[in-house]
C-alpha cells in the first residue's frame, strides 16, 4: 500500500494563460485527482496558455508519470502551449531524460514560464 500524504490543484486563469498550481506528492493513487484536473483544463476554450506550476510538489512517483504524460498530450493535442515550472533538479532532468517533457516547454519559475508565452493574443 502507498501511503498518500497530501494532494491538490488549484487553477488560476488570467486573460488566456491557465496556471495550473500542484502541491503534495503525485502517486498512483492521486490519478482520480489529475484526470479531474485535466477534465478541468480541457473545459476552458478561452485557454491559450497553460503553465503546470511544481513549486509545493515533494516528489512524482514513477507510476504517475504516465498520467502526467497524457495531460502534457491532452493539452499539446488542443494546440495549446505548455510550460512545466519550478521542478525539482533531479526530476527535472529525469523526466527530460526519459522525453516525459520536452526541454523547450520547461522553465525555472513561474514568472519565467509566463513571460516565455510571449504575447498571448
Amino acid at each position: 500500500m502507498i501511503e498518500q500524504k497530501s494532494f491538490g490543484y488549484t487553477l488560476s486563469h488570467k486573460n488566456k494563460m491557465l496556471v495550473v498550481s500542484f502541491t503534495g506528492e503525485l502517486t498512483p493513487v492521486v490519478a482520480p485527482g489529475l484526470e479531474a484536473c485535466r477534465q478541468e483544463i480541457l473545459a476552458k476554450p478561452e485557454v491559450k496558455c497553460v503553465v503546470f506550476y511544481f513549486q509545493d510538489v515533494g516528489s512524482v512517483h514513477p507510476d504517475a508519470i504516465p498520467v502526467l504524460a497524457q495531460m502534457q498530450r491532452d493539452i499539446r493535442s488542443r494546440g495549446l502551449e505548455l510550460r512545466l515550472c519550478s521542478l525539482k533538479q533531479p526530476l527535472r532532468e529525469k523526466l527530460v531524460r526519459m522525453g516525459v517533457v520536452r526541454g523547450m516547454e520547461v522553465t525555472d519559475d513561474l514568472r519565467s514560464a509566463l513571460i516565455s508565452f510571449g504575447k498571448v493574443a
